[in-house]
């Protein structure tokens, strides 16, 4: 029986987890548009400093994302952050939070851990899907350098369902329902602090009207030494000013950073740098696991499914695995 031919379309936890389980039972080929693995599993690298722009960290729930992460517990790759997360309030007052699941971090960089599970898979980096052609088991995959080689028995995305749903010609149905999910932009500032810089939390949770968090990346294990701070602007203030001018949005996180905290002032000892997403937040998910067209051999998964986790892109991609793979064994 010839393999079916299986296009991802994205390199992050949810391409990489499908990827691994379907490829002893068809050939996959994962589309990345960008220059390595992890979405928003994200490592900026910046002279000789690295900082977790994307998310900060993960929890471990569920039975099979425990068996899946073991071995790379045991290999080093991933670590848990045993440093407090407190609320932070609009007016600086610092508050103790309850802790509850342990926190999780890939080494050295939270990028880490999807170009670990990516090592045995066929990944295709910089290479952005812009549409679809063909026919149900004959798609061609059209890129922004030219066409995917050879054609796909099925497609799959894992973008953000925004962009799912501008590329994949989804059965009505599924489309509407894609189309009510909602997400959220976010800012991420990241700042080189003078080292004698002493901030009395390594992670804190902001009520602010533009703050969300903040959190000294040197904290989690095997970062490198100084102070830098990782910083994210909330959800609604991100979403009102996505499309500002990135020196403006600049501008208004530091001063409200600098209001807030004033042993910040005058600290920098490096330009900062800004990073804008435009889907970082899932606010309404899709409230199942993933979407399956059967009839067009079509499927989308992703966090953007059951929640705003890192581990809800596991548990999606891990759900539709189960499907496609008893479709395959059913064919």
């Amino acid at each position: 029986m010839t393999r079916p031919r299986i296009a991802i379309i994205g390199a992050g936890l949810a391409g990489v987890t499908l990827a691994r389980r379907l490829d002893e039972h068809a050939d996959v080929l994962v589309l990345e548009k960008s220059r390595g693995t992890s979405g928003r599993m994200a490592t900026r690298h910046k002279d000789g400093v690295s900082f977790d722009h994307g998310a900060q960290y993960f929890t471990i729930r569920d039975a099979a994302f425990h068996a899946l992460l073991e071995p790379a517990l045991d290999e080093g790759i991933i670590e848990t952050w045993s440093r407090p997360v407190h609320h932070l309030t609009a007016t600086g007052v610092l508050e103790e939070r309850e802790d509850r699941s342990p926190r999780i971090v890939a080494v050295p960089g939270m990028s880490r851990l999807a170009k670990w599970l990516a090592k045995p898979l066929k990944v295709q980096f910089e290479t952005r899907a812009i549409a679809l052609e063909g026919k149900v088991g004959d798609w061609k995959l059209d890129c922004d350098h030219g066409s995917v080689e050879g054609r796909f028995d099925w497609v799959v995305s894992t973008a953000p369902a925004p962009q799912t749903a501008c590329l994949l010609p989804l059965h009505p149905a599924n489309q509407e329902a894609l189309e009510g999910v909602r997400m959220n932009g976010c800012f991420t500032l990241m700042l080189q602090l003078k080292p004698d810089i002493d901030l009395p939390f390594a992670a804190a949770q902001i009520s602010h009207p533009i703050l969300g968090w903040i959190a000294h990346n040197n904290t989690k294990p095997g970062r490198e030494a100084g102070n830098h701070l990782v910083v994210h602007a909330n959800n609604r203030w991100s979403d009102t000013n996505l499309e500002e001018p990135p020196e403006q949005v600049q501008a208004r996180m530091i001063a409200a950073l600098e209001a807030l905290l004033p042993a910040v002032r005058n600290a920098l000892i490096a330009p900062p740098v800004l990073h804008r997403w435009r889907y970082a937040n899932v606010e309404t998910p899709l409230g199942e696991p993933f979407l399956l067209d059967m009839d067009r051999h079509l499927a989308a998964c992703g966090d953007w499914c059951l929640g705003n986790r890192v581990e809800a892109a596991f548990l999606s991609a891990n759900a539709l695995a189960d499907a496609l793979l008893l479709q395959m064994e059913t064919a």
